[in-house]
């Protein structure tokens, strides 16, 4: 399990196994396992995992949070290929700031992380400024962008973001 901690998004199938087996063999769970549970379970399910060494299997581990989702071993591939399509139609500079203020926000106060995003959005801004225009350009000016319908046309812009 302790792969999961370093993964953004998961998504496995039914049919995996997940568990921290180690407490059967008499050996605290390794390799950032402890961590894992801790961070993406109630404190009660990780308890329980951790001292039983019980088993679950993929749709077991998304309904605790381990992974985003769980579909049926034949449609993994097309399922984590619409995913990471839908990746690549972001702007790649505001993708790589969101995950970075996600991971960021979490230890802070709200008034911190408000001051944080705008500031990181600054940042993006200055990097990225033809994906940003483009993108308010065809939500506002061309109304051919719909904000949580779609992503904006990146061909559009001049650096083909």
């Amino acid at each position: 399990m302790g792969t999961l901690y370093a993964c953004d998004l998961a998504i496995c199938a039914d049919e995996a196994k997940f568990g921290l087996s180690e407490i059967n063999w008499g050996i605290l769970p390794g390799g950032g396992a402890t961590k894992v549970v801790v961070e993406l379970m109630s404190m009660r399910d990780a308890m329980y995992y951790s001292l039983t060494g019980e088993m679950m299997d993929g749709q077991t581990a998304a309904k605790y949070r381990l992974v985003n989702e769980s579909v049926p071993r034949a449609k993994l591939e097309e399922r984590v290929t619409e995913l990471a399509n839908t990746l690549l139609a972001k702007n790649w500079v505001t993708l790589k700031a969101a995950k970075d203020a996600v991971l960021r926000v979490k230890e802070m106060t709200y008034d911190n992380a408000e001051d944080f995003l705008v500031r990181a959005q600054e940042a993006a801004n200055s990097y990225d400024d033809d994906g940003r225009k483009e993108g308010i350009k065809q939500f506002i000016d061309d109304k051919t962008f719909k904000p949580g319908l779609g992503t904006y046309d990146k061909s559009r812009t001049k650096a083909k973001v």
